[in-house]
């Protein structure tokens, strides 16, 4: 009897321990995916907030910041707010926000920031295409893309703006005026 409670008690922590190697193993097959999926800037259509279609592929050139945010984060709106502050547009880097929020909520959240807000392009990601595509599950999500359009940083969850900062001057070359 203590023999069979044994190898009973043996065969369900390997099958456990199966079932979480294979879970690790989807998650970083899904991540490796996810990474080659953008690696460069992928083809997407989303809203622009006030009207309009915006289209990845239109984009000839960067370096591109894409903000991944949502109206009622707090930390989004620390990262937004140091981002129009540090008025990073002026410098060439283009800047695309995006949320899955809803406009109204989103309109309300930008109009904190009169200076900037008609400096980005605002876009509605109601669909949640966009965060499928890019593999998003937490807020704010960064990225960054160079000149060529090529990936270069992927902040998920808090970061500090200056690192993002940072990351844009060190990577995309701008110079501070």
């Amino acid at each position: 009897m203590k023999k069979l409670f044994t190898s009973v008690i043996i065969v369900f922590v390997c099958v456990i321990l199966f079932i979480l190697a294979k879970g690790i193993f989807l998650k970083v097959v899904k991540a490796n995916d996810r990474d080659d999926r953008i690696k460069t800037l992928p083809s997407f259509s989303l809203a622009i907030l006030d009207g309009g279609m915006f289209n990845s592929w239109d984009m000839k050139n960067g370096p591109l910041l894409i903000v991944y945010f949502h109206p009622d984060c707090d930390y989004c709106q620390y990262e937004i707010s140091s981002i129009i502050r540090n008025d990073i547009q002026s410098k060439g880097v283009k800047v695309l926000l995006v949320s899955n929020a809803l406009p109204e909520s989103v309109h309300e959240f930008m109009e904190q920031f009169e200076a900037g807000q008609n400096e980005f392009c605002i876009l509605s990601d109601s669909s949640l295409a966009f965060s499928c595509m890019f593999g998003i599950s937490v807020i704010p999500v960064s990225l960054i893309y160079n000149k060529d359009l090529e990936l270069v940083k992927f902040f998920k969850g808090e970061v500090s703006p200056d690192v993002i900062l940072n990351s844009l001057k060190d990577v995309c070359q701008y110079q501070e005026n």
